[in-house]
C-alpha cells in the first residue's frame, strides 16, 4: 500500500518539476545572460518598495523575481490577503523538505513507523504541499501582471527590449514557486 501512495504523490512532483523546467528554467538561463544595467534594489525601490535581500543582481531573470515579488506586495499592500498568504508561504516552501526529510529520519530510527511508510508520508506531505502551491498559482499571476504595471509605470530600464526581457522573465518565475525544492 505504501508504494501505491509513493506512486500516485509522485505524480505532482513529477508534474511541478517537468513545469518548473520547460517554463521556468529555460528562461531564466536566457534571462541571466542579459544585463539590464539596473540592480534589483534599485528598481525596488522605483518601483516604491523597501530594497530586499538580493540587491546587486542586475540580469533579467533577478529582475523579473523582482518584478513579481513586488507585485505581490503591492497586491499585499492593496488589501489582497490571498498576494499576504502567498508571499509569506513562500517561506514555508523553501523550509519545508528539509523539516519533513528530518521528521522522516527520526521516525524510522526510533523504529516507530515502518521505514515505506515514513518515505512515503514524506513523499505524500510534499506532494499535498506541491498541490496546493500549484492551485494558488493565479495570485501569481495577478502578482506578475501587477508588478508590470508598476514597471511599464516607472521605466526604470534604459532599453525596450530589456523591459521585455524583464516581463518574459517575471511570467515565467511564477512557476518558480510551484517546486517544493
Amino acid at each position: 500500500m505504501w508504494k501505491l501512495v509513493i506512486l500516485l504523490s509522485l505524480i505532482p512532483l513529477v508534474a511541478a518539476w517537468a513545469g518548473r523546467h520547460w517554463f521556468w528554467t529555460r528562461v531564466r538561463y536566457e534571462g541571466m545572460r542579459r544585463d539590464c544595467e539596473i540592480s534589483v534594489k534599485d528598481l525596488r525601490q522605483r518601483m516604491g518598495l523597501p530594497p530586499g535581500r538580493r540587491g546587486n543582481e542586475t540580469h533579467a531573470a533577478a529582475l523579473g523575481n523582482a518584478v513579481r515579488e513586488c507585485g505581490l506586495m503591492l497586491l499585499e499592500k492593496e488589501g489582497d490577503t490571498l498576494a499576504k498568504s502567498r508571499y509569506k508561504g513562500s517561506f514555508l516552501t523553501r523550509v519545508l523538505p528539509a523539516l519533513v526529510g528530518v521528521i522522516a529520519v527520526f521516525a524510522i530510527l526510533s523504529k516507530r513507523v515502518p521505514a515505506g511508510w515514513a518515505v512515503a508520508g514524506a513523499i505524500g506531505v510534499m506532494a499535498m504541499w506541491t498541490l496546493l502551491r500549484l492551485t494558488g498559482m493565479a495570485i501569481e499571476w495577478r502578482a506578475v501582471a501587477r508588478g508590470t504595471e508598476a514597471l511599464k509605470a516607472t521605466h526604470p530600464l534604459k532599453r525596450m527590449n530589456d523591459e521585455e526581457e524583464v516581463i518574459r522573465c517575471a511570467k515565467a518565475s511564477v512557476w518558480s514557486t510551484a517546486w517544493p525544492f
